[in-house]
Formats: C-alpha cells, sequence, structure tokens
C-alpha cells in the first residue's frame, strides 16, 4: 500500500468535506449577523410602543418595578420586555442556523425552549397587570374599611393584597405549567 496515496485520498476527502461544509457556513454566519441586527431593530420598537402605552406606568402601579429594583434590575419594566421579545426572536434566528448546518439534535432542544418563551412572557404580563389589581383591590378594601370605622382597616387591606398575591402567583404557576402541588 503506497503511503502518499493513502494520504492523498485523505487529504482529498477532507477538502471534499470543507467545500462542501462552507457555503452552509457562510449562509450561518449570514442568517446570524442579519437576524442580529433584526431582532435588534424590532427590540427596540417593542420598547417604544410599550412605552407610548404606559407600560411601565401600569408597571410601576403594580409594585413590578420596586420588586425589579430589590433584586438589583435596572432596567425598566418595557426594556425586560423587549429583551425577552429580542431572545424569543433570536432564539429563532438560532435554530435557523442550526438548520442550515444540519445540526437537528440542537435544533430540537431549542424547538423545545421556543415553544415555552411564549408562556414567560404571557406570565410577566399577567404577573403585572394582577398585582396592579391586588394593589388597587388592597386600597379599595383599606379606604371601605376605614370610611366604616374599623380601626384594623390597614390590616384588612394588607390581608386582601396578600390573599390575591397568593391567587397570583398560583395563575402563573397555571401559565407556566408548574405543578403547585
Amino acid at each position: 500500500m503506497n503511503p502518499v496515496v493513502t494520504v492523498t485520498g485523505a487529504w482529498n476527502a477532507f477538502a471534499t468535506k470543507i467545500a462542501a461544509f462552507l457555503p452552509d457556513l457562510i449562509a450561518a454566519i449570514f442568517i446570524v449577523v442579519f437576524g442580529w441586527i433584526l431582532c435588534n431593530i424590532i427590540k427596540r420598537i417593542v420598547i417604544r410602543v410599550l412605552r407610548l402605552v404606559h407600560f411601565d406606568t401600569v408597571a410601576e402601579r403594580a409594585g413590578i418595578k420596586q420588586i425589579l429594583e430589590r433584586g438589583g434590575i435596572q432596567q425598566s419594566p418595557s426594556e425586560i420586555l423587549g429583551l425577552l421579545f429580542f431572545w424569543f426572536l433570536f432564539l429563532i434566528v438560532i435554530v435557523a442556523t442550526l438548520e442550515t448546518l444540519n445540526l437537528s439534535g440542537a435544533t430540537d432542544t431549542l424547538n423545545a425552549i421556543y415553544l415555552y418563551l411564549p408562556k414567560i412572557a404571557a406570565a410577566i404580563v399577567m404577573l403585572i397587570l394582577r398585582l396592579y389589581f391586588a394593589n388597587f383591590l388592597e386600597t379599595v378594601t383599606r379606604t371601605s374599611c376605614a370610611n366604616v370605622g374599623l380601626e384594623q382597616a390597614g390590616s384588612i387591606g394588607r390581608a386582601a393584597y396578600v390573599i390575591t398575591t397568593i391567587f397570583v402567583v398560583a395563575g402563573i404557576f397555571e401559565i407556566l405549567d408548574i405543578p403547585s402541588q
């Protein structure tokens, strides 16, 4: 057996595989770069729309802003949702890139994650709206009890808030398909 023929054959096979893979790699790089730019533009549009509809104001009234600040998060709720929207879309870009590179195993895993992201976004929106309602209910309960002359009006209002918050958390678990037991 001739070693030159063996090495040449191996090199030719390697070069053939590289030549076949190179167009897919270039296409994948193009998809990632173009997708990144497009997702950033869409993220900025989403943030502007959320600010136009005063989403941050509703989130602040619901107490979400204070929760985020206690957690050390400096972004506004609309920026956080814009970022979630960005990653939701960029995950599509990643799946398309992996499909271009014929990596179906990774694509299946990312598809499972991708299908869960809308539930997370819905849970965040529901959390904000329901906590806003809980704050409203606390105020109404406290005011009503104070107008009737109950001395524990503040405690009763706070109890209404806590009970409503428990139901809010249970509802969020339901949206996210997390068993509550």
